[in-house]
């Protein structure tokens, strides 16, 4: 933020690089997967959206009916992740059959 000055580009930078990163190693390592980066990244973020957009209604959801935010924020996590993973690892960078 300092260098910018800008909280909304010093944000749009960091979200940047850190969902890069983040493909790049499932890509890599973590899945190991052959498929093409035009496939996969698009893929990759249709699904980063889709569970930005159902963990921020979760946290809202919880939010209204008077959960700590900072619970309600741990919450979702607990069903998103697993069934992220094997998004990831079976829709997103599948194995070429």
């Amino acid at each position: 933020y300092g260098p910018i000055n800008s909280v909304v580009v010093a944000n749009f930078i960091s979200g940047f690089v850190s969902t890069s990163i983040n493909y790049y190693t499932h890509h890599r390592w973590t899945f190991k997967s052959e498929q093409d980066h035009s496939k996969s990244g698009s893929r990759y973020l249709l699904n980063l959206i889709f569970w930005w957009v159902v963990s921020t209604l979760s946290i809202k959801a919880l939010i209204v009916l008077e959960i700590d935010p900072r619970i309600a924020k741990l919450l979702p996590i607990l069903f998103i992740a697993p069934i992220n993973y094997f998004v990831l690892n079976h829709i997103v960078f599948k194995k070429k059959s």
